[in-house]
This record gives structure tokens, C-alpha cells and sequence, in this order.
């Protein structure tokens, strides 16, 4: 009896222990069901907070480029609303020498009082800023323009050392005074992009100076438009080019270019005649027709080719008293070639350039009257070649070597003179150059260090009316060092 009362004492405690137990379960499923609740409300409060924050984001981004394209357009109006300028600065000292011809002699044939004697100047320094313009109405309308001083230090504000007066094609060119010149102003407007042979049309006054090849020794990276074998002069006239790659060669245009290189017309507008030349020796107006093209451009090797004339050009009449007038028309022509990288595989060569370039010059005098110190067509030969090679030394210096050969009636328009000492492309005779262009800091401070000497064979050309038939100088050198600023 004792036994069975016991085992159901114990049966109860179980029972209540397992109901406690399961209460205690029950609440403690409770309370975690409880936070189970709390926790999926705060993840959808966090979820609908994240969408609410990338709904955020994309319209600030939405708001970033709308406002980025605003500006851009902003810019893009102030841009055009502007002039950008741009500088180039070159300081450099020059020592030369003329060495005259014991057999020299003057235009009438006398000898020359300067026979065999030698002249020099051990320092000359000089100073050539161009302060160039632009604007831009879109890619295919623009304006260029350039003002320039050139002078040597010390100057005193006279003319041209030979010429009794300034002439427009060489005013900023040779030193001067430090008084500031138009150099080049000139708009160029594309049209007809979708045609096979789309066009550009461009009028004012250019600086075709430093052209293709003579950009080498200048250490300017892009030539200039015409071959500087044949041109090289600041002239004002109109252009038209012809884009023709699409239908030819890659690289390949042609240019038609029309204009005048002087006028002597009565400029004084106090005369009952302004602007009126009133002259008994005939027009003197000079005219020019240039033709230069590419023929073939495929970014390492460039072929190009130009034809030149110039109407009404200068000359003596048949009794040697009006030098200087309309005498008869001159032609010129050229063909010339770069190759830039001789060799991919090797470092040396890949980075070396070699070019040529043949040119002819004639004569042609009209009734009446001499060109070059003769009445008969007369016809010039010049062959030019050069190579340049990195140094070696520097990061981006590259020596130059180049030889120029005239031959006797070799007249080309380089009156802009290449080098203090005249023109060493219209060399009669030989020329022998050697250069070294050194990058200072990147492309914006350079310099250079060359030397220029000609052997002449027969007159120096140091204006188109030379006559070459006689000897006056033997020899000129010149030896050059620059610093150039560009920005």
C-alpha cells in the first residue's frame, strides 16, 4: 500500500514538473516568436529605408549629369565667347662671318672694294616673340591669328640693315626693332564633309614660313603649309583645299592658293589719288599662283609636291636705270619626301627621320627686259637632304645633319630668311648644316645648338633680283644657340 502511494506521489511530481516545464517552454516560444516579429518589421523598415536611399542616389546621379551637361555646355559657349592665346618665346645668340671672294665683284662688273676681306660679329643676340590667337565657332569654322617682334638686342629702331624699307614679306622675319607685326590673321571655314572630295576655304594673311622639311631644323614638330624648298615668306591671299584622300592616296589634298606679295600703290591718303599707283615704269603689283599637295600621308612616310608662280615678278629693264619693276614671270617647282622610323625592332632607327627633295626655279623675262642679269629664260637646280638621330644622351634630343646644293640660276622664294645669314635653302653653291634640338622640360622649354656653313659658288641670294652671274661672297657661317619657351 505504502508502494503504490509513493509511486503516485512521484507520478504527480513528474506531471507538475513537465507542466511547469512546458509553460516555461511555451513562454519562452512566445517571446521568441515575439522577436521574430520585431525583427522581420525592422528589416522591412531597413529594406524600404535602402530602396529610399538608392531612389535617392539615382536621382542625384539623374541630377549630377543634368547638371554636368549644362555646364559642359557652359564651357563649350564660354570657350567660343573667348580668345585662347598662346606663346612662343625664343632667345638666342648668333655668331657670324662673311669671307669675301678675292675675285668679288659689284653689279656693273667692277671689282669689288670688299675683295678678300672678312667681317664678323662674335655676339649678336635676338629676340623672337609670337603671341598667337584663336577662337572657335565650331570644327569647321575657326580663326588663327599671330603678332610678332623680332629683334636683336641693342636695336635702334632702323629699317631692314639692306632695304631701304619694311616689305610685308619679311617683316617679322629677319630682326627689326622690338615694334610688334601682323604676322598671320586668317580664318579657315570646312564645308561639303559628306562629299567624296570635301573642301576648305580660308582667306588672310599666313605665315608660310618653316614648311615641310625646313619644321625639322626649327625643331617645331608640325611644318608649316607650303614646301619650304621653294616658299618661304609671309603672304596674304585666299585658299581653297581640296580633301582628297577619300578618292585618292591616304593624306592626300591639294590647295589652290592665289595672292599678292607686293604692292607699290600711292598709299598716302592725303593725295587727290589714294591708293592709286601712279607710275611711268609700269605695274608693279606681284602676284603669286601656289599649288602645293599632298600626294601621300600615311603618318610615318609623307610625299608632297608643289608648283609656284609668280606674275609680273621683278627684274632690270635692258638699260640697268629701273631695277626693281615688273620684268617677267617666275616659275618654281618641288618634290619632297620624309620618312619617320627606319626601323620598328630597333629603338635607334624608329626613332631617326631622313628626307630629299628636288626643286626647279625658271626665269622668264618679257620683252625689254633682264631677270637674273639675263634677257633668255633661265632655269635653277637645288637638291636638299638631311637625317636626324636621337642623341643618345637625352630623353627626346635628336641631332640633325642636312646639305643643300644650288646651282647657278637657283632663285626660290625664301626670301623670309631660315637664317641670320640669309637663306641657306637659296644657297648657289653648297650648304652644310648641323643641329641639336634638346627638350628642357617636355615640349615647353627647348633648346638648340646649331651650325650653318655655305660655300658660295656664286652670288648669295639674299633677294630675288640678284644677279648670279659674278661671285661676291666665298663663304659664310654662322654658328646658333636658342632657348624657346612654348605655351
Amino acid at each position: 500500500m505504502k508502494k503504490i502511494t509513493l509511486s503516485l506521489i512521484a507520478a504527480a511530481v513528474v506531471a507538475g514538473n513537465l507542466m511547469a516545464d512546458e509553460a516555461a517552454l511555451q513562454a519562452q516560444i512566445e517571446k521568441l516568436m515575439h522577436r521574430i516579429e520585431q525583427l522581420e518589421k525592422a528589416q522591412g523598415t531597413i529594406v524600404q529605408t535602402q530602396s529610399t536611399l538608392q531612389e535617392s542616389q539615382t536621382a542625384i546621379k539623374e541630377e549630377q549629369t543634368s547638371q554636368s551637361d549644362l555646364l559642359s555646355k557652359v564651357n563649350a559657349q564660354s570657350a567660343n565667347d573667348n580668345i585662347k592665346w598662346d606663346i612662343d618665346l625664343r632667345s638666342a645668340f648668333h655668331s657670324i662671318d662673311y669671307k669675301y671672294a678675292a675675285d668679288a665683284k659689284t653689279h656693273s662688273g667692277a671689282a669689288d672694294a670688299n675683295a678678300g676681306k672678312k667681317y664678323s660679329n662674335s655676339s649678336l643676340f635676338t629676340n623672337r616673340l609670337w603671341l598667337g590667337m584663336g577662337s572657335k565657332v565650331n570644327d569647321n569654322l575657326f580663326f588663327n591669328g599671330q603678332v610678332a617682334a623680332n629683334y636683336y638686342w641693342g636695336a635702334d629702331n632702323v629699317k631692314h640693315p639692306y632695304m631701304s624699307q619694311d616689305y610685308g614679306w619679311e617683316s617679322s622675319s629677319a630682326p627689326h626693332d622690338a615694334d610688334l607685326r601682323l604676322r598671320q590673321a586668317y580664318f579657315v571655314y570646312k564645308f561639303g564633309n559628306e562629299w567624296d572630295v570635301p573642301m576648305t576655304f580660308s582667306a588672310g594673311r599666313r605665315a608660310a614660313e618653316d614648311g615641310f622639311l625646313a619644321n625639322n631644323r626649327e625643331g617645331t614638330v608640325k611644318p608649316g603649309s607650303p614646301l619650304a624648298h621653294i616658299t618661304n615668306v609671309e603672304v596674304d591671299g585666299a585658299m581653297v583645299q581640296f580633301n582628297l584622300d577619300k578618292v585618292f592616296l591616304p593624306g592626300s589634298y591639294l590647295k589652290v592658293v592665289y595672292g599678292r606679295s607686293y604692292d607699290s600703290i600711292n598709299q598716302n591718303a592725303l593725295s587727290e589719288t589714294p591708293y592709286v599707283g601712279i607710275d611711268t615704269q609700269g605695274d608693279k603689283k606681284v602676284d603669286f599662283l601656289v599649288l602645293p599637295m599632298s600626294i601621300y600621308d600615311n603618318g610615318a612616310s609623307k610625299l608632297m609636291a608643289e608648283y609656284a608662280m609668280i606674275i609680273n615678278a621683278k627684274g632690270d629693264n635692258l638699260t640697268g636705270t629701273a631695277p626693281g619693276i615688273g620684268a617677267g614671270t617666275a616659275h618654281f617647282g618641288a618634290l619632297s619626301y620624309q620618312l619617320d622610323g627606319l626601323n620598328e625592332d630597333i629603338d635607334f632607327l624608329n626613332n631617326s627621320t631622313v628626307f630629299a627633295s628636288v626643286a626647279m626655279t625658271s626665269t622668264n623675262p618679257n620683252n625689254g627686259y633682264q631677270m637674273l642679269g639675263s634677257t633668255e629664260n633661265k632655269s635653277g637646280y637645288s637638291f636638299w637632304a638631311g637625317m636626324l638621330f636621337p642623341d643618345m644622351i637625352s630623353d627626346g634630343g635628336r641631332f640633325g645633319l642636312e646639305y643643300n646644293y644650288g646651282s647657278k640660276y637657283w632663285t626660290p622664294m625664301t626670301w623670309a630668311e631660315d637664317s641670320i645669314i640669309g637663306s641657306k635653302i637659296a644657297t648657289r653653291g653648297n650648304a652644310y648644316e648641323g643641329y641639336w634640338n634638346l627638350p628642357i622640360v617636355g615640349k615647353n622649354l627647348t633648346a638648340q645648338l646649331r651650325y650653318t656653313y655655305i660655300d658660295h659658288h656664286y652670288r648669295s641670294s639674299i633677294s630675288f633680283l640678284d644677279d648670279p652671274s659674278f661671285k661676291n661672297l666665298d663663304n659664310s657661317q654662322e654658328l646658333r644657340a636658342f632657348v624657346r619657351y612654348q605655351y
